[in-house]
Parts: C-alpha cells; structure tokens; sequence
C-alpha cells in the first residue's frame, strides 16, 4: 500500500521561483512621480532654449565661491546698456574663440565692459561691447555641472551594463549585476572628472620665510589642506587660502595634501550613500513567506 503525506503550505521561496512581480503601489508611485518630473524639466528646458536661454558649466576656479567649478550657468540674453559694475555676464572673444567666460564686470566705460574674476589679480585683457556678450545668469546652480559633464560617461556605461546583463534570465542576478554595474560606471565616471576633492595653486611666492602659497578648492567636498611647516587650512568649494609653507625639499619644491575634511553627520550621509548599491541588491534578493490563503 502506498502512502502520501501531506506537506503544510507554508515556507519559503526565494524571490526568482515565485511569480511574476506585481509592482507595489510605492513602484507605482515612483514611477509616475519620476515621469512627471522628467516632463516638467524637459518643458522648462524647451521653454528656456525658446527665449534664447544658453547654458554652461564652470570648468576654472576664477569666480571663486560665487561660481566655483561644477557650477551650472543658465544665461538669458541682455542688453550690455543695462548693466553695470558688480553685475556677472557669460561672453566670448575674439582672441579665443569658442571659449565662453563667466565673469564680474569691474568697471564701464564708453568703449564697453571690463570685467575680471573674482579671484583672479587683474582685470581681463579686453574690452566687451553687444557682440561679445552672450548673456547674464539667471541662475547659478553649484555641483549640478557636474552631472552635465558626466552625462555622457554615464550614459554610455549604463547602455553597455544593459546589454551585458540581458543574457541573464535570473531577474535577482540580473538586477544585481545592473545595480552594481551603476555604481561601478558612477565611479569610474568620479575618476575622470575628480568632482569630489580638487585643489589647484593660484600662486605661489618665495620669501624669507618660505613659501607663500595661494590655493583654491575646486571639488564638491570640504577639504583639509596640509605641507610641512605650514598650518593647514579648511576650505570649502570655491573657497582661497593662504598657506606659508618653510619647509622645503633639497630641490626647493613643496607638497601639499588634501583630504576630505568632513563633519560626524557628512561622514555618516557619505557612508550611507556609498552603502546604498548594497542595500539595493538584499532588497532585490530577499525572500518571500508563502502562507496559505
């Protein structure tokens, strides 16, 4: 005689064996809250371009923390009789063509508009009239250029994730795979374009006490800058310092150090932001309880 047992319906059953994925009301939610905030900026972006709007992204530390490096530039075209001294416009020249300055008018006169940057220790070498002038900035929006610059890295690396990652069938493996791929890309792209920690001289000076050294921070973070025999100094992006370096190498050269210089809560938030592509992936491979209806 045969026996059958009957076994509880009750257990567990890792995510890939279960059914198809009904999305939440929370993935719904997100999904469309995402689309509509795409639609909006995409018809702001139309709207701008529509009445002549231009944009820029701040590659040189010269405006200083006014515009520090990173910095999105959103310009509307102006006429140069309305402005006057204090005022920031975006321009080109004919000395370099192609290359578009942001910088502060110093001073106006009857041959036009003399400005300079706001760190920078002369005014620029030429006068701007109507033609020069591209626009004046409407809005300048700090670190978001530099999500404009990495677009293209980011872009590329996410479509070859994508493609690499369509040969699995296991929607856990594959998910993962992409979420940690997104990461990877976003690091690489962190790489080439050094938005987090930057600093650059400005100028340095010899004296009888040493080094006199003119820095400027140029990355996203706070930074702690140090050399030997100098006190070291905390900047913020944009920010210059001072630095009287006397201690010196056999060849006459100094170093300098930066280091992220950061707070308990923006140590804690950096953490968790790195943490995140893990989270990610045990929530996409959590496992489910079964329980009878």
């Amino acid at each position: 005689m045969s026996q059958t047992a009957a076994i509880p319906l009750s257990g567990t059953l890792e995510r890939p064996l279960l059914g198809g994925h009904t999305a939440t009301r929370f993935e719904t939610v997100l999904a469309w809250s995402v689309a509509v905030v795409a639609a909006v900026l995409l018809t702001a972006a139309l709207l701008f371009l529509s009445v002549g709007g231009r944009w820029f992204v701040v590659e040189t530390p010269s405006m200083g923390e006014a515009a520090p490096v990173g910095t999105l530039v959103l310009d509307l075209p102006v006429d140069v009789a309305t402005l006057g001294v204090g005022d920031v416009v975006s321009f080109e020249t004919a000395a370099n063509p192609g290359v578009v300055y942001t910088h502060r008018i110093v001073d106006v006169d009857g041959a036009g508009l003399h400005t300079r940057g706001d760190i920078n220790g002369a005014t620029d070498p030429w006068t701007l009239t109507q033609e020069n002038v591209i626009g004046s900035p409407v809005l300048l929006v700090p670190h978001l250029g530099w999500l404009f610059r990495a677009a293209p890295l980011l872009l590329i690396g996410t479509l070859v994730i994508w493609t690499l990652t369509s040969v699995f069938t296991d929607r856990v493996t594959r998910t993962c795979l992409r979420i940690a791929g997104g990461a990877l890309t976003a690091s690489y792209a962190a790489f080439v374009l050094k938005p987090f920690v930057n600093v650059t001289t400005i100028t340095n000076t010899a004296t009888h006490a040493g080094v006199e050294a003119t820095i400027v921070s140029s990355g996203v973070f706070p930074v702690r800058v140090e050399s030997p025999g100098a006190a070291s100094v905390h900047l913020v992006d944009g920010q210059v310092g001072h630095m009287v370096i006397r201690e010196l190498t056999a060849n006459g050269h100094y170093q300098l150090t930066s280091n992220i210089d950061l707070g308990p809560i923006g140590w804690g938030l950096l953490v968790a932001a790195c943490l995140v592509p893990l989270v990610l992936c045990l929530a996409v491979g959590r496992v489910e309880a079964v329980r009878p209806s």
